[in-house]
């Protein structure tokens, strides 16, 4: 390592530049008595380190669990502050509400998650948070499906809006300016199965498009997510637990509901109705009907007998 950093030193004398020693860290999860420097300033030693805020552990590899937790809780404190100026059941729009939190919430969750690959437990501590977030926008409780309310407003999930991220880093790496770095090491990257670029490869969206990467543009990358989010969506709808999804529209589009001219009352009764919250309580038993007879036998007198008999007996 001494003679490592005494080669960066020389470099860098040669090249005209100069490394940061404040902004350089040794990782290591047991930090040794021995003391590294470079321009004769030590550097200091730790078990974790935040570049750019995506936090590396040992051997310079990405955390992704922190990563999560940190975005977790910036997220949930940006989203308790909108709540407070109107991003709630009782002040803006759903439509509005739900664009505050696609601009501005969930972008602090979507953070570093294109360079990351996440595990199960990972993905569904960003699925819950993310369905906290919306049921705060709707006044739901706990336990309430978010999955129709996602639907109106044009929403992906956490797992496929990261699946989508991550494609997008990856094709945008493939036309790179030929003077970049990313650009020099992607003949070693594509197919080293330890590095992360060739980790991220294998996710489900990616390999839709790897049949085509040679020839694929933005408008041929956009067709192939389209396709991608209507094949999830019909998975859901023919799922367990979805029969109030599989009776909204089954395209990826606002609702009407969200955007059709409408009083505040009424789009309140839609919102309700598609959400499947209706007034609880016993229905109200319908009137019955008693058996009369009529001396004219035509519809418009018979119709006309039995009006006037249930109105009689209200």
């Amino acid at each position: 390592m001494v003679d490592l950093l005494r080669k960066y030193e020389e470099h860098s004398m040669q090249m005209g530049y100069r490394w940061n020693p404040s902004k350089c860290v040794i990782l290591d999860s047991q930090p040794q008595t021995i003391e590294y420097a470079i321009y004769d300033q030590v550097i200091p030693q730790a078990t974790t380190f935040n570049y750019l805020g995506i936090p590396f552990k040992p051997g310079g590899q990405l955390d992704p669990e922190k990563l999560v937790q940190s975005n977790i809780l910036k997220a949930m404190a940006t989203m308790n502050a909108l709540s407070s100026i109107g991003v709630n059941p009782s002040g803006f729009s759903k439509l509005l509400c739900s664009r505050f939190y696609a601009q501005i919430v969930r972008p602090q969750m979507e953070y570093g998650i294109a360079i990351n690959c996440f595990n199960h437990t990972q993905l569904k501590t960003l699925e819950e948070a993310q369905n906290k977030c919306i049921r705060k926008i709707y006044g739901a409780s706990g336990k309430t499906s978010t999955k129709v309310m996602l639907h109106l407003a044009k929403l992906p999930t956490m797992k496929e809006r990261i699946a989508i991220l991550q494609a997008q880093f990856l094709f945008r790496s493939l036309s790179l300016p030929e003077d970049t770095l990313l650009y020099l090491l992607m003949p070693h990257i594509q197919h080293t199965r330890g590095h992360q670029w060739y980790r991220l490869s294998k996710t489900a969206l990616w390999r839709l498009m790897q049949p085509t990467i040679a020839d694929l543009d933005a408008r041929g990358f956009r067709a192939i997510k389209k396709k991608f989010l209507h094949s999830n969506l019909e998975k859901q709808i023919q799922g367990k637990n979805s029969k109030l999804l599989s009776s909204c529209r089954p395209t990826i589009a606002l609702n009407p509901i969200l955007w059709l001219p409408m009083s505040h009352e009424e789009r309140s009764r839609c919102l309700r109705w598609r959400l499947g919250w209706l007034p609880g309580g016993a229905p109200n038993p319908a009137p019955v009907i008693p058996t009369i007879t009529c001396q004219d036998d035509t519809p418009s007198v018979a119709s006309i007998c039995i009006t006037d008999s249930v109105c009689l007996k209200q």
